[in-house]
């Protein structure tokens, strides 16, 4: 009968491994002593090439391949929608997720039957990949963004009830969003923006099932740092409240031009 050899680990076999490095790092330390005998320009260019290859960076996010020279050349707004586009069309999602960008701005609008429970702002255990998706992207692109207006919607069912407040919903739901950004990606909570609407910005006919299901929905603005536009409300007030100002405390002058800016 044939013994077969042990394949526990022992013996020799480590030997190769080890040999292996040593090996590696010969070879190593003679391309650097043959790149410092050929002048310093030469020495500069090995140098040079290894940071690039050794380089950590942000790492793109997950749940979608993306062509590594095509999402670092420019990270700005135009590749964030690109990105998100793709995510979208690869897994089938057109008919729950919208995303559109103008002018330095990426619209994402977001079913909420497919984030919570309904009519509540618990998140479904099944949006955790989409979620995850959306905070690994912000993270990525922090950099290039100045905010992220995430905007909480009901539908108008008229119903009147204690227990559901489309206000409280709305704005919870806008809050869990921002709260799992901030908790679970990282992301700067200080360019996070939350908005309730209540059921006021219908898009669709209240009037039907389909109606109301595209009306229950959380919307992402993420404004670049590039752009011109802005739906930071604070930001845009910080100059009327300055003491300065000697009229109608709630109405301050100038302020009607301001609130003329901000999209509804």
């Amino acid at each position: 009968m044939v013994k077969r050899r042990s394949s526990d680990g022992g013996g020799d076999t480590w030997l190769n491994t080890y040999a292996d490095m040593v090996t590696l790092l010969l070879t190593f330390f003679v391309v650097m002593l043959s790149a410092a005998s050929q002048g310093s320009e030469m020495y500069d260019a090995v140098i040079a090439a290894l940071s690039r290859t050794t380089e950590v960076t942000s790492s793109p996010p997950s749940g979608v391949y993306i062509d590594p020279p095509g999402l670092t050349d420019e990270i700005n707004m135009e590749s964030l929608f690109k990105l998100i586009e793709t995510y979208v069309v690869e897994n089938q999602k057109e008919n729950l997720i919208n995303v559109s960008e103008r002018d330095g701005v990426v619209f994402v609008r977001l079913n909420s039957a497919m984030i919570f429970e309904p009519d509540r702002a618990i998140m479904l255990a099944s949006a955790r990949d989409l979620m995850s998706f959306v905070g690994e992207t912000l993270k990525f692109y922090e950099g290039r963004i100045r905010n992220v207006n995430v905007l909480g919607h009901t539908a108008r069912t008229g119903r009147i009830s204690s227990e559901i407040n489309d206000w409280r919903l709305s704005g919870e739901r806008a809050a869990a969003v921002a709260t799992y950004l901030e908790e679970m990606s990282r992301f700067d909570k200080s360019k996070l923006i939350t908005f309730g609407y209540a059921d006021n910005y219908p898009i669709a006919d209240n009037a039907t099932e389909e109606g109301r299901r595209q009306n229950r929905r959380v919307e992402l603005v993420i404004v670049g740092v590039e752009s011109m536009q802005s739906f930071d409300v604070y930001g845009l007030l910080s100059g009327v409240y300055n003491g300065e100002d000697d009229g109608d405390i709630l109405m301050p002058r100038g302020v009607e031009e301001v609130l003329s800016r901000i999209a509804p």
